[in-house]
């Protein structure tokens, strides 16, 4: 390789650094105004210093992994997922519950951290690979069956924690990323019909249940997985009996209607297991954003609190320590899940406009990695990443301001939590690194 060819492998990205720098920067401010002067004042007031450990942990980690070619990454991508599903099967094991999730595992000190957070990173690493070294494949079924494996395997033991929200951001990671490995529209398109069938179900009977809406009835009876399951084995055996007909008379309308059953086979599938394993409050934190006065003191007081903070900022807001609702502690997990609303109620609607910019820039320029890097499997990781980063961001602002279900997915950079912060930071330093060596091939 020449010298100008290696400048050209090394050339930075400023607007991509300095962005998740100034987040983080926000974020550790925000967590710090966040302690408030509430009786839960002293769990909350050292949680900046640790995410300000965190941060540097996570610098170290980011100048560490730019050394290290993505590609060889790649060529470990095998071992560090079986390594992650290691730690997640450990976690049910011998995990320690927290807040209802057996999400944690315990290391020296009484240190802990999330698995299901890093698993991230290991399902892009080698989803990605598997995508590149198949290429054009991608459109056989058995091909995407395999890739779908690969993302719904660690999806499985993360939902028996149970963290629906965790498991929820690998859905739109393997969605971003087999369609830019060139997944058939069709196919991508059952997904997420299927997704919807499986997610739906459950939260329309609950809505129904809660708000006793007369045209929710008939959502009443699927209330029992037992009776959603057994509608999914009818449509199972419609769609066994198409595939048969087919053998014989090999029409085309047959062929359609036997993939049709097999859809709503799959998603109410889906749905039979999500209901079996969402427990009620679960079902109720994601639907009642709909209408959280059905719930104001329960499922709905999240919201509306979070509403409230987030109007109560006005156009140039109240100040670093100066929000009622984080000072006076009137909004729950304000430090992770509902970071946003104490900015915006710090910083009005000037400085949450600037925050969104920042994350509006640091997607652009993940999003132009995508496209400018002319080796596949750096697209794909990259497509990945960016997945992953615009899923937490639409969902985290969404559900603070009351037009997305309440998940706990947390917001990038922002949001206290040291798995979390060191995932995104690991996830960025890999997006540069594919920056970096763009050019390459």
């Amino acid at each position: 390789m020449g010298k100008q060819d290696l400048l050209r492998t090394v050339k930075p990205d400023y607007l991509l650094f300095l962005s998740f720098i100034v987040l983080t920067v926000f974020g550790i401010l925000t967590i710090y105004s966040a302690g408030g002067s509430t009786a839960d004042a002293h769990a909350l007031e050292k949680q900046h210093v640790k995410q300000i450990y965190w941060a540097l942990t996570g610098i170290a980690i980011f100048i560490l992994l730019l050394f290290i070619h993505y590609q060889k990454l790649g060529e470990h991508a095998f071992i560090i997922y079986l390594g992650g599903l290691l730690l997640l099967v450990m976690t049910l094991l011998i995990g320690k519950r927290v807040r209802g999730a057996k999400s944690w595992l315990t290391i020296v000190g009484g240190l802990g951290f999330q698995p299901s957070e890093f698993m991230k990173i290991a399902v892009i690493l080698l989803l990605a690979k598997f995508l590149d070294r198949i290429g054009d494949e991608i459109r056989q079924l058995k091909n995407l069956f395999i890739a779908l494996g690969i993302v719904f395997l660690p999806v499985g033991l993360i939902l028996l924690q149970p963290d629906f929200g965790t498991a929820l951001v690998y859905v739109p990671i393997g969605l971003v990323m087999l369609y830019f490995a060139g997944i058939r529209l069709i196919h991508l398109l059952s997904l997420l019909i299927i997704f919807g069938i499986a997610t739906s179900l459950p939260l329309l009977t609950t809505f129904g249940k809660l708000t006793h809406t007369s045209s929710f009835a008939f959502f009443g009876m699927l209330d029992d997985p037992k009776v959603i399951l057994t509608i999914a084995l009818m449509f199972g055996v419609l769609s066994f009996v198409c595939f048969v007909l087919n053998k014989i008379l090999k029409r085309d309308f047959i062929s359609k209607s036997m993939k049709i059953f097999l859809i709503f086979f799959s998603g109410l599938l889906l749905s039979a297991l999500f209901s079996k394993w969402l427990k009620p409050y679960q079902k109720e934190r994601l639907i009642v954003f709909l209408k959280p006065t059905i719930d104001p003191f329960g499922s709905g007081y999240n919201i509306i609190q979070s509403k409230i903070a987030v109007g109560a900022g006005g156009l140039f807001g109240k100040g670093l320590l100066g929000g009622t609702q984080s000072q006076l502690g009137f909004l729950p997990e304000r430090s992770t899940d509902f970071i946003f609303s104490i900015f915006a109620e710090a910083w009005g609607f000037v400085g949450s406009f600037f925050l969104l910019t920042l994350y509006g820039l640091f997607l652009y320029r993940g999003i132009m990695i995508i496209y400018e890097t002319k080796e596949n499997y750096g697209c794909l990781v990259a497509s990945g990443i960016v997945g992953m980063f615009l899923f937490h961001f639409i969902v985290n602002i969404g559900m603070t301001i009351g037009i997305m279900p309440i998940t706990g997915i947390p917001l990038p950079f922002m949001s206290y939590g040291g798995s979390f912060i060191l995932t995104c930071i690991a996830a960025t330093s890999i997006l540069y690194s594919i920056e970096m060596r763009r050019y390459s091939r």
